[in-house]
């Protein structure tokens, strides 16, 4: 805990600034539900699953044109 005064106005101020909340709290791997690396691997699964929607949607689009062929 630090504190700090500012008295140069004449009116005393003072505040202090608590830094135990930026320590991250310490977890076990032990008793974790989910394997630590399983959310990487849901965002790249999710990642990979949108770029092949986006390819399907937009080669859909392209294949709609009136083209005459």
């Amino acid at each position: 805990v630090a504190t700090w005064r500012n008295t140069t106005s004449g009116v005393s101020y003072e505040w202090e600034y608590y830094y135990g909340y930026i320590d991250p709290p310490i977890v076990e791997e032990s008793k974790l539900r989910f394997n630590k690396y399983s959310i990487v691997i849901i965002f790249w699964i999710t990642l990979a699953a949108f770029v092949g929607f986006l390819f399907f949607s937009l080669n859909l689009i392209s294949r709609s044109g009136n083209v005459q062929r």
